[in-house]
């Protein structure tokens, strides 16, 4: 079986895109590749900030969030039971978001047709002052994204996982953003994305 993955970009994040074993970023730094920042996400285990939920017949996975000694905040959607198998990627500690209020990341089993998509989550991060969070799909329509509260270094960020229906990927139906709203209701901030 064929496996894609790709990370959204963050309009407001000036990143370079990098091409690392399939893996397209942009919304995260993906320095994660150098030496450095691999041996020292390997001196300490990521803690499990958030979950993705088993779902048609899908098993559950985790989101995992690690700050390195490298001074890098990296985030990680795996199995619930090896955390540094799934995929990722850093940003810089002292800026998790990269200066939005929003960063998501989009990771898919199968493809590039969204029909032949197997598994597609989104993972990420909102700002304190993010009521909710809605994922956008060419449908027109929109999923709501539950949001879990949690202290990244000294930082409250909200973190999030969320897996794309299955019955709305055999029909075509794919996310096109990830949004961030007020208490008001009123979009603070909107990052793109898509499968294929």
């Amino acid at each position: 079986m064929r496996t894609s993955r790709a990370v959204v970009a963050v309009v407001v994040v000036v990143t370079s895109a990098v091409l690392v074993a399939g893996v397209v970023a942009g919304g995260f730094d993906w320095s994660r590749s150098s030496d450095e920042l691999e041996a020292a996400l390997a001196k300490s285990p990521p803690t499990r900030v958030s979950d993705i939920p088993a779902a048609d017949g899908l098993s559950a996975r985790g989101v995992f969030a690690q700050i390195t000694s490298t001074g890098h905040f990296c985030l990680f959607d795996a199995p619930l039971d090896a955390p540094l198998a799934g995929g990722g990627g850093c940003n810089a500690a002292d800026d998790p978001l990269g200066g939005s209020v929003i960063s998501a990341s989009l990771a898919y089993d199968g493809g590039p047709e969204i029909e032949a998509v197997k598994d597609a989550r989104l993972i990420g991060l909102a700002a304190a002052n993010v009521a909710s969070v809605r994922v956008v799909v060419t449908d027109g329509s929109s999923r709501a994204v539950k949001l879990r509260r949690s202290i990244v270094g000294e930082r409250g960020l909200q973190v999030f996982g969320f897996r794309v229906r299955k019955s709305d990927l055999k029909k075509g139906i794919g996310p096109i953003a990830v949004v961030a709203f007020d208490a008001s209701g009123n979009e603070i901030g909107r990052q793109t994305t898509g499968i294929g």
